[in-house]
């Protein structure tokens, strides 16, 4: 039988992701987005594509639908819709918990890729419970200031949108 070449993974790459990933769901879960948003660097994207069929998503945001394809400025506006409760679909808040678990990273030309799954359990007292799921991809820079976000790919597994889609819940 021969013998697979099996790359080493980076742990102590991957537990900074981790703690980083998890520090990013506990600001948003906090409530804390001006902090979450010092997570971003200035070029950063925020995608977040629609299902294209049964078993794809869409892939183009210039040209086909996305839930949110969003840069710094756009980010920055949603947060100043919330905070300034001019964002009628989100309110009033509902209570977040993100679960995120790192599922891999890697270096690659300078950019640090990881993926996760995720897991948002989110609560209105108005409109009650929901649970939504998926998968994040990132591509991360590393700086004098830590870690910084590039991209952040949210795939929603629901196939249906029930609730309001936001930064805050998925």
């Amino acid at each position: 039988m021969a013998q697979l070449d099996m790359v080493r993974p980076d742990v102590s790459l991957y537990q900074r992701v981790s703690e980083f990933l998890g520090h990013e769901a506990a600001l948003i879960d906090d409530r804390d987005w001006h902090e979450w948003l010092a997570l971003f660097s200035r070029d950063a994207q925020f995608w977040v594509p629609a299902w294209l069929d049964d078993h794809k998503f869409t892939s183009d945001p210039a040209r086909q639908t996305s839930l949110i394809y969003a840069d710094m400025h756009d980010l920055e506006a949603r947060v100043f819709r919330v905070e300034s409760e001019d964002s009628y679909a989100s309110m009033p808040l509902p209570q977040t918990s993100h679960l995120v678990t790192c599922t891999g990273a890697s270096e690659e030309r300078g950019l640090i890729k990881a993926r996760a799954n995720w897991l948002v359990h989110f609560f209105w007292r108005t409109k009650g419970a929901f649970v939504r799921a998926g998968r994040y991809e990132y591509e991360l820079r590393d700086t004098e200031d830590g870690l910084r976000i590039k991209l952040k790919k949210v795939f929603v597994h629901d196939d249906r949108v029930i609730s309001p889609v936001d930064f805050y819940n998925i």
